[in-house]
């Protein structure tokens, strides 16, 4: 996960990769063994199957994309970015004192009687930040499934603009279990080992207009038709561990530019506001690009084509170019009919590719980062039953 708030020249030097620890401070199954009874009560069991459920997901701005979750009870609901980058289940706390913190929805234990203590120490180093937290379980209410003792990371601390800043409470890692450390348990297996799905899939619908903040659409246990323009083509997962394809190669404008050396690694990451690409690569494909001495003609750049087991996805330079240099406030006088690439051209502000320079470390890397940029206009379908990623034209 890489939530992007502001791009500038600065951003695209430097990243740090992601890391996980974890630190032991109680005996991990000895405390689930503590509490064999309460999990065998009939009551935390839900074993009827549901069909597809589309739940509503909130757009900031187009850098974040959030949905609802409920923990210890249905109506404490807290916004949660849906991250197919991470594993974890992360929730702003009562136990984080910070200004960052206290500035979003805090979940405090003590309130719900489902609450399972494990006191497990976990941290985590985003590309954007850090968190720091505890892990223990609660029940929590997702779409209109219950999941109980569910594992969840109370943050206690946290360090990154992105986490102060955006408009989202929690972290709802969707990547496999093998990137959840010490047998923590995400949130799509505790519902795929509950069986109350029919399909082991979920979707994602990206609304591409900023300003729509009502159509983003999350769907659990199978995919909405509806947002599906054509055929839809799947990717076999290469290594479970992130939802990571592999591509036959990256095209400027149709002309192989040497990003593949007979294939490359993609990871499909929702909790990514852009794209990144391996240091040296991204440097040849920027420089390719040249993006900034076209930001007044954005019709002139190149497009970008993702080749994929002989599937073509490309994006158009209107879509890959974002402008850096304006004011907000100017922003909101421009009338809603003006599109970005308009706005660019009368305004002649400077402008940026949407990528950023990630080198993600072996065994996973290297790898690029298919992130929101790309989702926006490939609506995707993340199917564990196959282990399969598949991807279509989206539509509103």
């Amino acid at each position: 996960m890489q939530l992007i708030s502001k791009m500038n020249r600065n951003s695209q030097n430097l990243i740090k990769r992601r890391e996980t620890k974890v630190q032991d401070t109680q005996n991990f199954y000895k405390l689930v063994a503590m509490h064999q009874d309460k999990i065998a009560e009939s009551s935390f069991a839900q074993t009827q199957q549901s069909g597809p459920q589309y739940m509503r997901m909130h757009n900031y701005k187009n850098i974040q994309y959030t949905a609802d979750l409920g923990v210890g009870q249905p109506g404490n609901t807290f916004k949660v970015v849906l991250d197919t980058g991470s594993a974890n289940l992360w929730i702003d706390s009562t136990r984080c004192q910070e200004e960052g913190c206290m500035r979003h929805k805090q979940y405090n234990h003590e309130d719900s009687q489902s609450f399972l203590p494990l006191n497990q120490e976990l941290n985590v180093e985003f590309g954007s930040g850090d968190l720091k937290g505890v892990v223990n379980a609660d029940t929590v209410y997702f779409g209109e499934v219950t999941l109980p003792r569910q594992n969840l990371a109370e943050i206690t601390s946290e360090n990154g603009a992105i986490f102060r800043d955006l408009d989202f409470d929690g972290i709802l890692g969707l990547a496999y279990p093998k990137m959840a450390p010490k047998n923590f348990n995400p949130v799509f297996d505790n519902l795929m080992d509950q069986r109350v799905l029919e399909r082991n899939q979920f979707s994602f619908y990206f609304a591409k207009d900023a300003n729509d903040i009502a159509h983003s659409e999350f769907t659990l246990g199978g995919y909405n038709p509806a947002h599906v323009d054509g055929d839809i083509h799947y990717h076999d997962v290469i290594d479970k561990y992130y939802w990571m394809i592999k591509a036959d190669n990256i095209l400027v404008d149709n002309k192989d530019i040497g990003l593949c050396n007979g294939s490359c690694r993609l990871i499909v990451d929702t909790g990514t506001s852009i794209m990144s690409g391996p240091f040296d690569d991204l440097g040849t494909l920027l420089r390719t690009l040249n993006v900034k001495s076209h930001c007044h003609e954005i019709n002139t750049l190149p497009t970008i084509t993702f080749k994929i087991d002989d599937v073509d996805y490309t994006l158009e330079p209107e879509e890959y170019v974002k402008p850096t240099n304006f004011d907000a406030a100017q922003l909101t006088e421009v009338n809603e009919g003006d599109d970005l690439q308009a706005l660019i051209e009368v305004n002649n502000w400077d402008c940026i590719a949407a990528f950023m320079p990630l080198d993600i470390q072996q065994p996973q890397g290297p790898a690029w980062i298919l992130g929101d940029v790309f989702l926006r206009k490939y609506y995707s379908i993340y199917d564990r039953d196959n282990d399969q990623v598949g991807f279509a034209k989206a539509k509103k």
